[in-house]
């Protein structure tokens, strides 16, 4: 009695497996993400350069149903006229749930689209040389508006190693043409497990609030302007605690894939991080000249001319890049015994 009660368990567990199968689909996304960026200054706040290079990235994985997925796999970037190197290749590994107004990713997932802050407070560069958070991020949205908070744990403590990590968020309301917009992050540098003489702990960070108005003219494809106060803070314990106030304009008018941006810091210079060093600049104006060569779904490429406005410093910048991805679930097939 008990042996044939028994001798069932591996039938039902086939059954089970076989239905987990066929209720699930084999997910996959792949792309490439290619930049050039030179950058011609000649100002005492960041040093010139010229980044050129390209991302290929691959991943694959298991679509539970419509709103779980499980993804892993690779990206791979290589700097023209450079070698290979040991962080040149970038595991992506992940968990990502979106249901309704809730999304999450958990594990090593591209910031593409997904952690947008103000330069002042994240430098464009993170995207060419550390197109990953490794963390957890979380959003809610609705037609009217979305909130996110996102951690990015940068460095892992070893004995020589510091621990570092970020948190950080956005949000925004919209109603008709009116917007309003805010962003947080901060910076936490602690030392490694065997201390440093003299060292400190430093605590970096800060936050943004702006309003505006953003729609379609009847000259225009898009119009946006607005204005926002930036709140910067720089902590080295027990060493100095500074704060850092000022304001950010901006005007962007869109024609055809044709675009022009001008904005406005002024105030204390900025201190942020892993923010971009010209708005430590007190004032700092910028023009851009934009034109969107690729629009489609799949892919997005843009060249830009920038002018950057110190004083009585002008320098400028130019750069090209394209982003492209592609990616399909296919149904998991059962097979017949």
């Amino acid at each position: 009695m008990s042996c044939t009660k028994y001798s069932q368990i591996p039938v039902w567990v086939f059954l089970f497996f076989s239905y987990i199968v066929q209720a699930q689909s084999l997910t996959w996304e792949s792309g490439f993400n290619g930049f050039f960026d030179n950058r011609e200054y000649f100002n005492p706040y960041v040093q010139p350069q010229t980044m050129f290079g390209s991302h290929a990235f691959a991943a694959g994985g298991i679509a539970l149903n419509n709103h779980q997925r499980f993804v892993a796999g690779a990206d791979f970037l290589y700097e023209f006229g450079g070698t290979v190197q040991e962080k040149s290749v970038q595991p992506i590994v992940y968990f990502n749930l979106q249901k309704d107004f809730f999304n999450m990713y958990l594990g090593a997932f591209p910031r593409h689209q997904l952690v947008t802050v103000p330069l002042f407070m994240l430098s464009d560069t993170l995207q060419y040389y550390r197109p990953n958070v490794e963390g957890i991020y979380l959003e809610a949205h609705k037609s009217w508006g979305s909130q996110n908070v996102w951690l990015d744990w940068t460095s892992r403590q070893t004995d020589v190693t510091r621990e570092i990590f970020q948190i950080g968020g956005s949000g925004y309301l919209k109603k008709g043409a009116f917007y309003y917009r805010h962003h947080f992050i901060m910076t936490h540098y602690a030392g490694p497990a065997i201390p440093i003489p003299d060292d400190h702990i430093r605590d970096n960070g800060g936050a943004f609030a702006g309003i505006g108005l953003q729609y379609s003219h009847s000259i225009f494809d898009s119009v946006s302007l607005g204005t926002g106060y930036v709140f910067n803070y720089d902590r080295l314990r027990n060493v100095y605690d500074s704060i850092h106030h000022g304001s950010l304009s901006h005007l962007y008018l869109e024609l055809h894939g044709f675009g022009i941006r001008a904005s406005q810091y002024l105030g204390n210079g900025q201190t942020f991080i892993s923010g971009d060093g010209l708005y430590s600049a007190p004032s700092y104006q910028r023009i851009d000249l934009i034109w969107k060569i690729f629009r489609t779904k799949q892919v997005s490429g843009k060249v830009e001319f920038s002018f950057h406005i110190m004083g009585n410093i002008l320098d400028m910048s130019q750069s090209f890049t394209i982003y492209a991805k592609i990616g399909h679930n296919r149904p998991l097939s059962v097979p017949e015994y």
